[in-house]
């Protein structure tokens, strides 16, 4: 896939020779730049691309901490959110160029409360930061976060503000007496005979502030800024410093890669990720999800090009790979859970942060016999969680999409459920790339820890399983 679209781009970009992008990055090649959550260091692993960082120069607050891998080893950590910046080759390969991470926030927690048994809730700086098995801590780990504890925060912002870290690390115990703090956010409420703004709940006042790093020496409304100042009040943040922050930079670059969350859906032809409108058209490739999928809340990865704040996709990806879509067997509030019908082997967890929508808004709506397609993950304990569940009428089809647990011919589980294919016709067998396999083809290749998709239909509780494809790595 990564060839197929780095083809279509030169053709269609006349991509060759000398190319400055994101701010002076040189060469031949594709110019590109991710932003994403690093999933792996010693190089960088960014929405599913390892990007050789020998020569790369690392970025924490536009401030430079040194160039290659002993630097991004010094000063990055897995689930920082982060810009990438740099090249893809012809042959698949990717070099950094530059890697930057700016921190959603630093402050003290002003509370803490378990949602859950999965999912903790702090609020900081007027912001609510949610953190589940998802989030990696440094220093602390998340039954020690306590109230006062100086947190930086990374992660992904939903419609409403709230913040779903990928990354906590503890600073300090405490925040000492007009200790400076520091939040990224887009400017709402301007007041400027007033010199505030705010930043969710946030007020922020930038009366004595150095204003040298806005591009018009003051604030303006929806720009994103990082503010860095004191608390003079819960609720006021009296600044001492803004600046201008933008997720892809200049945005000169050839192709983005964007993953967060959609936080508008609906539009025909589009949806939001925070402050970009993501446009598909007949040409966007959907990998692993239907255009059903794209609803507010769900993590994607979108892949595309970028003019100003419009990507146009070549291709979406589900960021969380699990997939499973039946008629509801049962529903335990008490555990708030549920079990798919022809999937009853597999238990369907919901949390605090899951989304329910379609003929239900909460799993108390949901009743037996309903249709639901669930979007999710597995955590280390190899708990299935669900992210998304859309409820519709009952309806035949069945999916199950997740990491191949073990494989013996016909037999192959996934998610812990067993899946007998030898049931599934001898052309319903797909390998990567959707091409065609036989059965024995198919099992030659496949292996544990393999993304598989095997869809069927429900015909009086029991499955009749009509294609197997091994899902493209990502």
């Amino acid at each position: 896939m990564l060839l197929c679209a780095l083809a279509a781009i030169q053709a269609g970009c006349g991509v060759g020779g000398e190319t400055v992008a994101g701010g002076g990055i040189g060469g031949t090649g594709v110019t590109a730049a991710s932003v994403g959550a690093v999933s792996g260091i010693g190089s960088v692993i960014v929405n599913g691309i390892t990007y050789d960082t020998t020569a790369a120069k690392v970025f924490v607050g536009n401030t430079s901490r040194g160039s290659g891998d002993a630097a991004v080893i010094q000063n990055l950590s897995v689930g920082m959110v982060v810009r990438v910046e740099g090249r893809l080759a012809d042959d698949g390969s990717a070099s950094a160029d530059r890697v930057f991470f700016s921190n959603n926030l630093r402050g003290a927690a002003e509370s803490i409360s378990d949602l859950d048994s999965f999912t903790k809730q702090a609020v900081i700086l007027g912001q609510t930061v949610l953190m589940d098995d998802r989030t990696v801590f440094r220093n602390v780990d998340a039954a020690s976060i306590a109230v006062g504890m100086v947190l930086e925060v990374s992660g992904r912002e939903d419609e409403s503000g709230r913040i779903f870290a990928t990354y906590v690390n503890k600073v300090a115990d405490s925040l000492p007496p007009g200790g400076l703090v520091e939040i990224k956010g887009v400017v709402r409420n301007l007041v400027p005979p007033l010199n505030t703004f705010k930043i969710g709940g946030l007020t922020v006042d930038y009366s004595t502030s150095d204003l040298s790093g806005l591009p018009q020496n003051a604030p303006e409304s929806s720009q994103l800024l990082r503010v860095k100042g004191r608390l003079e009040a819960a609720d006021l943040l009296v600044a001492e410093r803004l600046d201008l922050e933008e997720d892809f930079g200049s945005g000169v670059f050839d192709l983005v890669e964007f993953e967060g969350l959609i936080t508008r859906a609906g539009a025909p032809g589009e949806f939001d990720m925070g402050p970009y409108t993501v446009r598909v058209d007949q040409e966007t490739a959907y990998n692993n999800l239907t255009p059903q999928d794209l609803n507010q809340g769900t993590l994607v990865i979108v892949r595309g090009t970028l003019t100003d704040r419009n990507i146009l996709a070549d291709e979406i990806f589900l960021s969380e790979k699990i997939k499973m879509e039946s008629d509801v067997n049962s529903i335990d509030l008490d555990e708030n859970s549920l079990v798919l019908s022809g999937l009853e082997s597999a238990t369907i967890l919901t949390t605090a942060t899951t989304r329910i929508n379609g003929i239900a808004q909460g799993l108390d709506d949901i009743r037996p016999g309903d249709h639901a397609r669930v979007l999710g993950r597995r955590t280390a304990g190899a708990e299935i969680l669900a992210s998304m569940i859309v409820v519709t009428p009952s309806s035949d089809p069945v999916e199950l999409a997740g990491t191949v647990d073990s494989v013996s011919e016909p037999l192959i589980v996934i998610l812990g459920i067993g899946v007998n294919t030898s049931g599934i016709p001898s052309d319903g067998f797909r390998g990567a790339g959707g091409k065609t396999v036989s059965p024995g083809e198919f099992f030659g290749v496949v292996k544990p820890g393999d993304m598989v998709a095997i869809q069927g239909a429900l015909q009086d509780g029991t499955v009749n399983w009509m294609e197997i494809i091994l899902e493209s790595a990502r």
